[in-house]
């Protein structure tokens, strides 16, 4: 049952995030969560705590994503879960692309507050979507 209320969770916090709600999705972290993106984009990083996690969301939702939640699958206990879940994103470039993208994400929750969230995705995409911007700016 609670792994249909998580699912339930994950797509309306990505409806949040979607609609660049960065204060609703800050609610949903722990003081010292850490969320890691990885590649060699300007992106990519190890963000530790609330105000780095959410510059790096603001960054991020100004572009506008658009992410879609395929799946959903959690474990562990209610105060202490594992939920992962796979995604599509799309981004419209200002030099009329568009940037599109699938991945994973495992986050751990504990009593209700994100306290790691690491996110999978092909990072070439990502530095290409970089140089996009860049060239766009």
């Amino acid at each position: 049952m609670y792994s249909w209320i998580a699912g339930r969770a994950v797509r309306a916090l990505i409806g949040r995030l979607n609609a660049g709600d960065v204060p609703a999705l800050m609610r949903a972290y722990a003081d010292d969560a850490l969320l890691v993106f990885p590649g060699n984009s300007s992106f990519a990083g190890e963000m530790r705590g609330k105000r780095e996690i959410e510059a790096w969301l603001e960054r991020f939702v100004s572009l506008g994503p658009s992410l879609v939640v395929h799946d959903v699958a959690v474990a562990g206990a209610p105060w202490n879960l594992r939920v992962l879940f796979r995604f599509s994103d799309r981004i419209p470039i200002p030099d009329g692309g568009e940037y599109r993208n699938e991945g994973m994400e495992y986050l751990r929750i504990h009593f209700g507050k994100c306290r790691e969230q690491f996110v999978y995705l092909d990072t070439q995409k990502v530095a290409d979507l970089d140089t996009r911007l860049k060239a766009a700016a």
